[in-house]
């Protein structure tokens, strides 16, 4: 029985021997078939190029054109093509200067709401308020019934913003006072020479010692106004300037 089973054992280490012989042979067969047809595909990409290039020689040597030269020439013959159009454009970032006049305007009445009511909803935005200060004599940006609001807004409002609407007020009111006086004084003489001289000068400033300022481009832009619009802004100055004075008042009569 002994006998047997050893038997049997040693059958088993020979199976297994076999087997692993059997796979590296596999093994060694399976890289060896890989390794030639690497080679192959050497030789035969060597023959390829070196084909090329005795086809080269020959079109040389007979004074031909190869067919990588032909095609060569035949690119250089044919018609450029024409350059791609550029990408688009992004579309423009809204400038912190430019508003919808309909914000501004329910900017406004919401201010006014609030003080008619009670209530404090509205919220002040300075961007909102430099934009306003800055077209308020724009008709077609802040409409007559805004800018009413805007004149009450300015006199119950802070001091820097009513500075900043008084200054420039008194200026766009000396500026057509002085344009007014001008063209009385044309329409007085009845067309003296030298009158296409001072129509020139029509809204320049003068310096200190009496020269004349350059016009500055809200100057030369009001010069293109006509004499309605040149009008209508003047009001709207003395509008400014009147509610600006009443605030004034007001505030030293608390004073006092």
């Amino acid at each position: 029985m002994g006998a047997g089973k050893n038997k049997g054992h040693r059958k088993k280490r020979i199976s297994k021997h076999v087997l692993q012989a059997e796979e590296r042979r596999k093994r060694a067969e399976v890289e060896k078939r890989l390794l030639s047809a690497a080679e192959r595909r050497e030789e035969e990409e060597g023959e390829g190029g070196g084909g090329g290039g005795e086809g080269g020689g020959d079109g040389g040597g007979d004074g031909g054109v190869g067919p990588a030269a032909s095609d060569r020439t035949g690119d250089a013959d044919a018609a450029p093509r024409p350059p791609l159009p550029p990408p688009p454009l992004p579309p423009p970032v809204p400038s912190a200067k430019s508003k919808d006049p309909d914000e501004a305007t329910s900017y406004l009445a919401l201010w006014a709401s609030d003080r008619a009511r009670g209530t404090k909803t509205w919220k002040f935005n300075k961007n909102t308020q430099s934009w306003l200060l800055r077209n308020m004599y724009d008709a077609e940006k802040v409409a007559k019934g805004t800018f009413g609001t805007l004149a009450e807004y300015l006199r119950k409002g802070g001091e820097g913003a009513r500075r900043r609407a008084e200054e420039d007020a008194k200026r766009r009111a000396r500026r057509y006072k002085a344009w007014e006086k001008r063209r009385r004084g044309k329409e007085g003489e009845g067309g003296r020479e030298g009158g296409e001289e001072e129509e020139e000068e029509e809204g320049a400033e003068r310096n200190e010692d009496g020269g004349r300022k350059e016009p500055s481009p809200d100057d030369a832009s009001w010069n293109e106004l006509s004499d309605h619009d040149k009008r209508k802004e003047y009001k709207r100055a003395r509008k400014v300037l009147d509610a600006l004075k009443a605030a004034g008042e007001k505030r030293r009569d608390d004073e006092n």
